[in-house]
């Protein structure tokens, strides 16, 4: 009888799990310049006030990710930055393509390795920025990094922010 119960609360979990991925995301439409924020054990996107667009030095990428903070139209998100083996400069969204629309649907750097902190699965480095489609942080499409700067258009960061609408939004 206990089997049954533990195989039915396995079940319920994981439909919840489910379905917290299935909310539909909306599309942000830029209104004016964003403002970078400020969180504990997260770096700020750097640049001057007239950048269209978030920052961030090269010079502060390295092969442990960096979660940079970035607020566009009043929507928080959150970018990991990092530099490969061979120096590319790899990005991507802070939430979860699974469970994207779950407050959890986020990556935390723990063991080597980006674990989703609402369904639990770990994503490897190496596959930042270039893996799409499954349970794993969401590819930037639209950068360009120069000699000494990493630059995320406003236009790309308006078009994902609606994927960031419940992000650790905890009620």
């Amino acid at each position: 009888m206990n089997r049954r119960i533990a195989t039915f609360a396995a079940l319920i979990c994981a439909l919840a799990i489910l379905l917290a991925g299935c909310s539909p995301s909306t599309t942000a439409t830029p209104t004016g310049a964003p403002a970078a924020t400020e969180a504990p054990g997260a770096a700020v996107a750097e640049g001057p006030a007239q950048t269209s667009g978030l920052t961030i030095a090269t010079g502060s990428l390295g092969a442990e990710p960096l979660f940079v903070d970035w607020e566009q139209d009043g929507t928080p998100m959150q970018l990991i930055a990092l530099r490969d083996d061979d120096g590319e400069v790899r990005l991507a969204y802070n939430t979860c393509q699974v469970c994207m629309g779950s407050p959890y649907a986020y990556f935390e750097y723990r063991d080597g390795l980006l674990i989703c902190q609402n369904c639990g699965s770990g994503f490897a480095l190496e596959a930042v920025g270039r893996v799409s489609g499954g349970c794993n942080p969401l590819p930037v499409s639209g950068s360009q990094v120069t000699g000494e700067q990493v630059i995320i258009p406003e236009e790309e960061l308006a078009a994902v922010a609606g994927a960031f609408k419940n992000w650790k939004v905890f009620k």
